[in-house]
């Protein structure tokens, strides 16, 4: 079962962006998107919400 931390990458990475760009287009610094990416920390609410709306994520499958 692949974490939270490694989809969003993999979201990030099959939509052909960086760090930068992505957290610039979900909300948040570049700092705390590589937290995500490495499992040190868990997105925020508002995080996953602008994840859904952007990148029309399911959730359900997000965070399990």
């Amino acid at each position: 079962m692949e974490s939270i931390g490694i989809k969003v990458k993999g979201i990030r990475k099959r939509h052909k962006m960086n760090q930068i760009d992505f957290s610039e287009k979900i909300g948040i610094s570049q700092g705390r998107l590589s937290e995500i990416e490495q499992d040190k920390t868990k997105p925020s609410a508002d995080t996953l919400i602008q994840l859904r709306k952007q990148f029309n994520i399911d959730l359900n499958w997000l965070c399990m």
